[in-house]
C-alpha cells in the first residue's frame, strides 16, 4: 500500500515538473552537469558522477526521442537500479529534465 502511494504521489510530481516550462529556471550549460548532479544527490541518489550523467542523458533520450512519460521513466529506473524509491527515481527524472534536457523550441528535432 505504501508503494503504490509513493508511486503515485512521485507520478504526480513528475508529471507536474514535465508539465512547466523548462524556460522557468534557465540554466547555462556550464552549470547544467554539476545541477543536476546536485539535485540528484539531494534526492538521495547515489553513485558515481559519470554513471549518473549516463543515465540522466539517457532520461532526455527517452523523452524527446521515444516520447516516454516521465512515470514510465521512473518506474525503468526502479527496474534498473533497485536501490532507488520511487520517490528517488522521480526526482532524478526530473533533475534530468530541468538540468540535462535541451529546452524545445517549438517541434523539436534532435537533427
Amino acid at each position: 500500500m505504501i508503494g503504490k502511494i509513493l508511486a503515485s504521489s512521485a507520478g504526480a510530481a513528475i508529471a507536474i515538473g514535465l508539465a512547466a516550462p523548462a524556460a522557468a529556471s534557465p540554466v547555462t550549460p556550464h552549470q547544467a552537469v554539476p545541477d543536476f548532479l546536485g539535485a540528484a544527490r539531494a534526492a538521495g541518489v547515489t553513485g558515481s558522477d559519470p554513471a549518473m550523467l549516463e543515465d540522466g542523458y539517457s532520461v532526455c533520450r527517452r523523452i524527446w526521442v521515444r516520447h516516454m512519460s516521465g512515470t514510465d521513466i521512473a518506474a525503468g529506473l526502479v527496474q534498473d537500479h533497485p536501490q532507488l524509491t520511487s520517490a528517488q527515481a522521480g526526482q532524478f527524472v526530473l533533475a534530468a529534465y530541468n538540468g540535462l534536457c535541451p529546452v524545445p523550441s517549438g517541434d523539436y528535432d534532435y537533427w
